[in-house]
């Protein structure tokens, strides 16, 4: 089942396992009703429907991820929130996600993004484990975002307050 569908109505997102999924947090769920606003019936917003201003209860736990390639993808974090910052210590606004210097950690979030091209929609994500000596306990989404509507070209991702 689609997240978006029922009823015409938003109500969730779905977990890598493709399971209809609620956000506890509220502004996740906020940024997710932001998301299916912009969207306007198409399968996906653009980069240009996202206003930085609109986002600003949660601009620090946001991060932008261009999507370079289809054969060998690449992600290059265009713009990464301070949460990041004071969470894993280092500045990664510019870098490419293979360059992220904790493997477990980026393999989890590569993981992750992989899950949200298969899906196609909303991804959210419950992290509670240990990578690389740092300790993720956060509730996240992932948001694609398309130029031509249909190939996903942005991801949005998002940390839950908690």
């Amino acid at each position: 089942m689609n997240a978006s569908d029922h009823n015409g109505t938003a109500f969730g997102a779905v977990d890598e396992r493709g399971n209809v999924v609620v956000a506890k947090s509220a502004d996740l769920q906020r940024l997710l009703g932001y998301w299916h606003a912009k969207r306007d019936g198409r399968a996906f917003p653009q980069r240009a429907d996202l206003d930085p201003i609109d986002l600003r209860f949660m601009l620090e736990r946001i991060a932008l991820i261009e999507i370079h390639g289809d054969v060998d993808r690449r992600y290059k974090l265009r713009v990464v929130g301070s949460w990041w910052v004071q969470k894993y210590g280092f500045e990664p606004t510019g870098t490419w996600l293979e360059n992220w210097p904790n493997p477990a950690q980026r393999k989890v979030t590569l993981d992750s993004y992989q899950a949200l091209l298969a899906q196609r929609q909303p991804l959210l994500l419950i992290r509670n484990e240990i990578a690389d000596d740092a300790v993720l306990n956060y509730e996240a989404m992932l948001l694609p975002f398309s130029e031509d509507g249909q190939q996903i070209s942005m991801i949005v991702a998002a940390i839950g307050q908690r």
